[in-house]
């Protein structure tokens, strides 16, 4: 008997029926909808059933892909920060974050080394039947975001701009600026990985209605490219007033050290964002900077936005309910 191997176990090829026609379209998108009719057209693409790995093959070839593209993440995180620590001591005048040495066409492959990080981290924390289901009980939606934050975590554990810094302020930008951080999310995994975005009820003061929009916001400047969207959620990360009154910095937070290394990673990633929505846009400047503004103008929104939907959560969410990472992230210890 044949069989296919899911992520998780292996399954007999004969119990996946499709509940139409047998004829569904399948793309990047779309594929995980009907695993049968992804059979039929692997198939009929030449995918060779007797050559299908068992669990067992595919674990080793999945740690050595893994490895291999760590090692590639790695090595060029390294060669960045030895060009950047020559530059300055050559420059030794110029200003810490000056990142414009760092980054030509030529290294917008760190941008696919990220994404694949990113993906990496996705399918190994979040189930395959994953769904963002909102209904009435606010406290179980926004615990389902529990697995989503590990995933995030997860993933900026591997920037090394990140684990240059002290564990104390890595949970500072965390916690000021994750929150705002989950309807980008939201919208990268549904992109990534088709997971279900499914409204059952408005939910208190609309908010359900709220969360789905925010993460709606930046479907006309990314659609489909979600290598932009990791690209802001970095940037977003190293952001040091994004969702507060006043800087982390003015505050008192955060030592002189981590600023320079908060501001330099900073600088670089939006830099980066910077080449790559020029390459996007054909090498037409004037377009790239409509579309950089028009970021910018969206995330204004999104922090209205957010800021309405945790208003909403202070006064009806059941604290007492809540998982511990939630409350961390919400600001309601």
């Amino acid at each position: 008997m044949q069989i296919y191997r899911t992520k998780t176990k292996i399954v007999c090829l004969e119990q996946f029926i499709c509940r139409l026609s047998g004829e569904c379209k399948i793309d990047e998108r779309s594929r995980r909808q009907c695993t049968a009719c992804r059979l039929r057209k692997c198939f009929a693409m030449g995918m060779i059933k007797e050559r299908i790995r068992t669990e067992e093959q595919n674990q080793r070839h999945r740690a050595l892909v893994l490895g291999n593209r760590r090692q590639k993440f790695k090595k060029y995180q390294q060669q960045q920060e030895e060009t950047r620590l020559r530059i300055l001591g050559e420059h030794h005048h110029q200003d810490f974050c000056s990142t414009s040495y760092l980054f030509s066409n030529s290294h917008l492959r760190y941008i696919d080394l990220i994404f694949d990080l990113f993906i990496e981290s996705s399918q190994q924390i979040i189930p395959e039947d994953f769904i963002f289901k909102y209904d009435y009980d606010l406290t179980n939606v926004l615990n389902s975001y529990c697995t989503p934050i590990s995933c995030l975590i997860m993933f900026f554990k591997q920037l090394s701009q990140f684990q240059q810094l002290p564990v104390d302020d890595r949970l500072i930008l965390l916690k000021n600026n994750i929150k705002i951080l989950l309807p980008l999310l939201t919208h990268l995994l549904n992109t990534t990985f088709d997971i279900k975005i499914l409204v059952n009820h408005p939910g208190p003061n609309y908010i359900n209605n709220k969360i789905a929009y925010a993460s709606s916001l930046f479907e006309d400047i990314a659609l489909d490219d979600n290598k932009l969207l990791i690209l802001l959620i970095v940037i977003f990360l190293f952001c040091p007033c994004l969702f507060t009154n006043e800087s982390l910095y003015d505050a008192g937070y955060i030592n002189n050290h981590s600023r320079q290394l908060i501001q330099y990673a900073y600088d670089e990633y939006t830099q980066l964002l910077w080449y790559y929505i020029l390459e996007k846009c054909l090498d037409q400047e004037e377009q790239a900077v409509l579309t950089y503004m028009k970021i910018v103008t969206t995330f204004l929104h999104l922090q209205n936005v957010t800021s309405e939907i945790y208003g909403i959560v202070e006064c009806s969410v059941q604290v007492n309910q809540l998982h511990m990472i939630m409350l961390s992230f919400l600001h309601l210890t």
